[in-house]
């Protein structure tokens, strides 16, 4: 029997990478916070860039270019590089998550088990991870050096880095996350938002509007 054709590239610099694709996840995620499992689902498919339901390195190695270009960062310039080290260094954490490293795709059920997994057994190594991505990130997005992200640079970096494109999505979050009022984001809020969108399950918190507004809360 032949061999079945490679998805289509979903960018330039090369062609997907083939794995086998692991489709059972390696616990029941049945206990995963509703809420945390929304922003699980959120991520997952702001970076599945070609919708395939599967998520691979390959997925955010797309993204650090995508941010780095949007910013006038080439492939292959040290803000390039840092961003895809630090979207390896994510991955390896989903990986970790439950089970060996094997480079293969995670279908989605599959990532919400193994993010789960790192949330609530290897939280420090995650938020070490999240920090660092958002490090890079929020050093390319601040184009001026002046510690800050205006609206205009954080509209770029989600647009750019998550496919975001709602205006409804782009303005509410930044509003959410400026904590302060002060009309910028500041390195502290955004790193705050990005932590709490991986890790919090309090109905309350701004960071859950890190990628767009969560869904309403449910009345007790």
């Amino acid at each position: 029997m032949s061999e079945p054709p490679s998805p289509p590239s979903v960018w330039p610099f090369g062609r997907r990478r083939r794995y086998p694709v692991a489709d059972r996840p390696p616990g029941p995620p049945a206990g995963v916070d509703a809420l945390l499992r929304w922003k699980m689902n959120r991520w997952f498919d702001c970076l599945d860039a070609d919708a395939d339901g599967r998520l691979a390195f390959h997925d955010y190695e797309l993204a650090a270019l995508r941010a780095a270009r949007a910013f006038g960062h080439r492939p292959g310039s040290r803000e390039q590089r840092r961003l895809h080290s630090c979207f390896r260094k994510l991955w390896r954490r989903h990986e970790r998550g439950a089970g060996p490293e094997t480079g293969a795709p995670l279908g989605r059920e599959m990532f919400v088990a193994h993010l789960a997994h790192a949330v609530t057994e290897r939280r420090r190594g995650l938020v070490s991870a999240v920090n660092g991505l958002c490090c890079a990130l929020v050093d390319v997005a601040d184009e001026d050096g002046d510690n800050q992200v205006c609206e205009r640079e954080y509209r770029v970096l989600l647009s750019a880095a998550f496919r975001l494109a709602s205006e409804r999505d782009l303005r509410s979050a930044y509003r959410t996350l400026d904590r302060d009022a002060s009309g910028m984001l500041e390195h502290n809020e955004i790193h705050e938002a990005f932590v709490e969108f991986f890790t919090s399950t309090d109905p309350s918190a701004q960071g859950n509007w890190l990628l767009g507004a969560p869904p309403p809360r449910r009345p007790r």
